[in-house]
Parts: structure tokens; sequence; C-alpha cells
């Protein structure tokens, strides 16, 4: 009879580490798509997680700059990162899941400046501009050897030069550009002093990805991508959405993007 019980115990014991697998997430702070700064971590590490649920694993979130998360990832220290930009040089390391969101880079100036600016990287040549240390913008951007780079710790830091006159412009993601200047935190912006100029200069799909050195990648996003389809139909995603205060018109707008990719 013990010889049963520990046999028991023994084969149950893989089955529940199985069944409580739990996910490394690692990022940096995204606002407003996910932060530790947010609610729940934001709306689409929500959206993830809840994904995660569905196929038996849990998921814990780490914040830190962009640089670091890529080498946690790479040394698979993590399980997987958040809200990756598609590269060919990412590509060549990481597998993707399905699009998650889309954000928008381009450029933001001082209201009372007069800025020249046509939609093209070359018409930004004259003027200095601000960015985040290892940000990407656009190909074009990255490529343009004329361009007056100011590189800062963070986007605030560079929205910050901008509205001190110290830089002409800024060149980041329009929708986290516009949360620091609704929430910031780490230095006193005017939201009232700065926009957004039109058009972007880019935009881009967010993905969680896995480093092809993990031998159970393709397996992983199997997974989450079937996790992202049952939350989808069974409702989870609208929910989610209204609870961080998205329209009905926008959460549908969200969904059907979803499916589309």
């Amino acid at each position: 009879m013990i010889k049963l019980l520990i046999f028991i115990v023994v084969i149950a014991i893989p089955t529940k580490v199985f069944s409580e697998q739990t996910w490394q997430i690692v990022t940096e702070n995204y606002p407003p798509y996910f932060s530790e700064n947010l609610p729940d971590n934001g709306w689409l590490y929500e959206i993830t997680q809840s994904a995660l649920k569905t196929q038996g694993i849990n998921s814990e979130a780490e914040f830190t700059t962009w640089d670091r998360a890529l080498k946690l990832l790479e040394k698979k220290r993590k399980t997987a990162i958040l809200g990756a930009f598609y590269s060919l040089k990412r590509n060549e390391v990481f597998y993707y899941s399905r699009p998650l969101a889309v954000a928008h880079s381009g450029i933001f100036k001082r209201k009372e400046s007069a800025i020249n600016f046509d939609g093209t990287v070359q018409s930004l040549t004259p003027y200095s501009i601000g960015t985040e240390d290892n940000a990407f913008v656009s190909q074009e951007f990255t490529r343009n050897t004329e361009l007056a780079i100011t590189s800062t710790k963070s986007l605030p830091t560079s929205l910050y030069l901008l509205q001190q006159g110290r830089i002409d412009l800024v060149a980041g993601t329009k929708e986290v550009g516009k949360y620091w200047l609704e929430h910031n935190n780490e230095v006193d912006l005017d939201k009232n002093k700065i926009e957004y100029l039109l058009p972007d200069l880019a935009s881009h799909k967010l993905y969680l990805v896995v480093s092809k050195s993990n031998y159970r990648a393709k397996e992983y996003l199997q997974k989450f991508n079937r996790g992202i389809d049952i939350i989808i139909e069974n409702g989870s995603i609208a929910e989610i959405m209204k609870k961080h205060n998205f329209s009905n018109r926008k959460t549908a707008e969200y969904i059907n993007f979803l499916k589309e990719n």
C-alpha cells in the first residue's frame, strides 16, 4: 500500500508542474500598451495573460530596458518578449506570434515652432532631433546619416528637452508619447506645449517573440495564438478592453484586427 501511494505521488508531480507552467515575460514600459505602472500591467499584457491562461499557462512580467530584455531572451533566461517590432535582424533569432497591436512612429514639435515637415525623413534634416536611445522609428530614419540626432535615456526625457527648446523635434512612438504627455511622472511636461505631426513616419505591428534557440518555441507560439482565438470567441477580449476604458467602436476594430491577422 505504501509503495502504491509513493508511485501515485511520483507520477502526479510532473502533471502538476506541467499544469502550473509559468511563462516569464520580459519587456520595457510601453504605455498605454503595457507598463508596470498601469492597472494589471496594461491592456495588452492582460490580453496576453488571458490567452495563456486558456492553455493552462500562468505568466509573470518583468519590466526593464529594451536592450536587457533582448539579452535575457537570447540567453533563455526568459520565455518571451512582449511588444517586439518585426525586423529582418530579429527574425534571425526570434519566432514571432500573430500581430497583437499596432504602434505609429513620427515627429513631435513645440506648438509655437514653425517646422517644414512634408512627411518625409529628408525634410527633417535642417532640425535637431531627440530620440530615445536604441528606439526604432523607421528604416528610412535609421539609414539617414544626415539627421542631427540627440540620444536620450527615455522618450519623456526627449520630450522635456523639446519643451525646453534644447532640440527642435522628437522622433518616437505616437501613442507612447501622447500617453507621457498626459500622465508623466518622470519630468515636468506640459501637454499644451507639444503636438504630434501628421503624417506618421511608419507604423509597426507589435508581437510576442520567443527565441529560436528554445526547442519548444514553435509549440509555445502555437498555444499562445490558439489562446488568442479562444478569448476572441468567448468574449474575454471585449471584457478586457471595456475594463481599460476602450469604446465599443475601438474594441470592435481591435477584434477585427486580430481576426484578420
